[in-house]
């Protein structure tokens, strides 16, 4: 019996071996799907990143891609000038030359036109850069709130609010406050993605508030200048350019502030 006992452990020992042989294999069997499964999902995920980032590069502009020795290309320059003007035209704006007033509404309706001419030529040219597309918003920016912040340190010079010491400072500030707003929302809308950044583009209105804050601003520097006594040959025609701008400059603050309610309505669905 002890004999039979002992003949039979080796048949014992081997189904126990392959007993925990077929449990290792399975492990294995099911580790090795789960390595598949997290391998694909992997694959999945890095193709999607690859979609989306091409979907991006999609709904971006097309700038040409010009060396850098010809970033400074006559658009660019006509850009630079007009940042370059800004302090010219402060200097100017409190200067007692007999000369000074005409100068300072030169040098903004001069500014003006290379805003329209710098895209014009960078379109004609096919020059066009990712340095002049950032550049030429911050010019007009900065020149538009440059001449407001002047024109608000002195009254309404003419118009059924002529003397208005707090009406041009009001309209300043909503201007003002509202490119700073936009400036963190389209900032904002690009980090989601192309959609709500396409949500932020320019529009016609936009396009219509820049140019009644261009006119109205014009009107309202030459109106100053010439209460200022720089200009007396205006005469009538200063006091109706008065007159005339500071309605178009409220039209203007007013499609400012619906261009920004606008955009906060169509991003208001990333913002849920």
């Amino acid at each position: 019996m002890g004999a039979a006992h002992l003949a039979g452990r080796p048949a014992h020992t081997s189904s126990l071996a392959c007993g925990s042989l077929l449990s290792s294999s399975r492990s294995l069997l099911h580790y090795h799907i789960r390595l598949n499964k997290t391998s694909f999902s992997l694959l999945r995920r890095v193709e999607n990143g690859q979609q989306q980032r091409q979907q991006q590069r999609q709904m971006r502009p097309q700038l040409s891609v010009l060396p850098r020795a010809q970033v400074l290309t006559l658009p660019t320059i006509l850009t630079l000038l007009r940042v370059a003007a800004i302090p010219a035209l402060v200097w100017v704006w409190y200067s007692s030359a007999p000369w000074a007033p005409l100068a300072c509404t030169a040098l903004f309706v001069g500014a003006s036109l290379t805003d329209f001419l710098d895209g014009y030529l960078a379109r004609k040219l096919n020059v066009a850069s990712a340095f002049g597309a950032f550049l030429d918003p911050v010019a007009d920016k900065l020149m538009v709130a440059t001449v407001l912040i002047l024109l608000s340190t002195r009254p309404v010079p003419a118009g059924v609010a002529a003397g208005s010491t707090w009406l041009l400072p009001c309209l300043t500030c909503a201007i003002i406050g509202r490119e700073i707003t936009m400036s963190a929302l389209r900032e904002w809308a690009a980090a989601l993605g192309p959609e709500a950044h396409k949500a932020v583009a320019v529009s016609w209105m936009g396009k219509w508030k820049t140019a009644c804050q261009m006119v109205s601003v014009t009107l309202l520097l030459a109106a100053q200048q010439a209460g200022a006594g720089g200009l007396a040959s205006l005469g009538t025609a200063g006091r109706a350019a008065g007159a005339a701008g500071v309605p178009l400059l409220a039209l203007a603050t007013l499609l400012t502030v619906w261009s920004l309610c606008d955009y906060f309505v169509g991003l208001w669905r990333f913002m849920v």
